[in-house]
């Protein structure tokens, strides 16, 4: 009876230990990396990644199948990034602006193919940027 009781109970402790582990993987596979626009290259490829940069142009887009989405322009000078998106963003165009997504080094997106593009879960526009702040402020000399 003592024996049958160690074995349920490490048989118990086993399959916890793998539904952590299981967990903890799932996790850290998940979790965004922070990356520079100008660092996106083919070792990003179908990993969660966070960037920020300014928007240059956003634009209202139909896929194939007819569903509606935005295609943005992030980035400064020749370090851009295409961002697709379901959803359309409040005033983002001309400010710096934070996006969470999934990077592709070529693939497609409503059907159309595309290089260099993140497909964003969020976009954030950068509310604490400092160079609006410091415009908004003007000088008095």
């Amino acid at each position: 009876m003592n024996n049958s009781k160690k074995i349920i109970t490490l048989a118990s402790l086993i399959s916890i230990s793998v539904l952590f582990l299981m967990t903890l993987t799932i996790l850290a596979r998940e979790l965004p990396l922070l990356v520079d626009v100008s660092e996106l290259g083919e070792e990003y490829d179908s990993k969660r990644v966070t960037i920020f940069g300014w928007a240059r142009s956003a634009e209202i887009r139909r896929g194939r199948m007819g569903s509606d989405f935005v295609k943005t322009e992030l980035g400064e000078g020749e370090n851009t990034v295409t961002v697709f998106s379901s959803f359309s963003p409040y005033n983002i165009i001309d400010n710096r602006i934070i996006v969470q997504g999934v990077y592709h080094h070529e693939g497609r997106f409503g059907g159309l193919l595309a290089r260099h593009f993140i497909v964003a879960d969020a976009i954030i526009r950068d509310w604490d940027d400092p160079l609006s702040v410091t415009s908004s402020q003007g000088t008095s000399e």
